[in-house]
């Protein structure tokens, strides 16, 4: 029986507003689709639900599937929201006019993601109200996550929100530790960031969801060891580890063309931790989890 969030979402996607969204793996609920039934168990959960009442349907409902999907909405995953915000972000001007040569590359994937939950930089313009949002959002995932693991084992439908669910929580989590400054650093090396880059140089701004290197840099430069650095990416892993588990119990294949960005994500933060590794000339980070 699919979850309410599953339902709607199935519903949404055979009207034919199939997202261009990779990274999210919509594609993959086109399978099931055909069972269109919602939670049963609490007409007053499926009430809430119904109603995008979220703070209600917390309240309200009690089986892990209808919570889970609660938490799911509290965060902004609504089927009005992808409905509404699919077509993604018009690059702001503070990214198209950055000094790259100082930035390094960019991963935009969190201000997708934003996006699509209504919190992204053209969405919500205070820098302070937009982190507060993300915390917000990351935590009600966290909790969804939890409200699914107990039935992922033997439910396929909440093994895949719970993998969307970590999906959303780890992307949101690095914009957190990435993405809380308006500056960037030259190099990554503990207490060593050489040139700093400032917001009026490069057009970094605070929790925009678009991720330099310059940026990952100062978060990193700014500890005071590797070992620090590796207890930031340990996280990030956790979260991998359980997309990696839900896309499993879901019988979804981590090496299809829908879901490889998962083994991207794996293997480049597992690269870092290693490369810390090497640099450290002693083993600091927990790499047994990595390939």
């Amino acid at each position: 029986m699919m979850t309410n969030q599953a339902y709607q979402l199935c519903k949404f996607m055979k009207e034919g507003f199939l997202i261009s969204f990779i990274f999210l793996l919509m594609i993959l609920w086109l399978s099931s689709c055909s069972d269109l039934q919602k939670e049963s168990s609490n007409s007053a959960c499926n009430a809430a639900l119904d109603n995008q009442d979220f703070d209600t349907a917390i309240s309200v409902c009690t089986s892990s599937k209808g919570k889970g999907d609660a938490y799911m909405g509290k965060g902004g995953f609504t089927v009005t929201n992808l409905l509404n915000n699919s077509g993604g972000e018009t690059t702001p001007s503070h990214i198209s006019g950055a000094n790259t040569s100082n930035l390094g590359t960019v991963d935009s994937t969190g201000a997708t993601i934003m996006y699509i939950l209504g919190i992204a930089f053209s969405q919500v313009s205070d820098d302070t109200t937009r982190g507060t949002k993300i915390a917000s959002a990351k935590s009600a995932f966290d909790s969804a996550s939890s409200s699914y693991a107990g039935v992922i084992a033997s439910d396929k439908d909440a093994a895949l929100m719970y993998t969307f669910a970590n999906v959303f929580a780890m992307q949101l989590g690095q914009s957190i530790l990435y993405d809380a400054g308006d500056n960037g650093a030259q190099n990554s090396t503990p207490s060593n960031c050489g040139t700093n880059y400032s917001n009026s140089e490069t057009g970094i701004k605070k929790y925009d969801g678009y991720l330099w290197t310059a940026e990952k840099n100062k978060t990193q430069c700014s500890a005071s060891s590797y070992s620090s650095m590796c207890s930031d990416l340990s996280s990030t892993i956790s979260y991998i580890s359980k997309i990696k588990d839900g896309l499993s119990k879901s019988g979804s294949s981590t090496s299809s063309s829908n879901t490889q960005i998962i083994s991207y994500s794996q293997t480049a933060v597992c690269t870092m931790m290693k490369s810390i590794n090497t640099a450290n000339g002693s083993d600091v980070c927990d790499v047994s989890d990595c390939p």
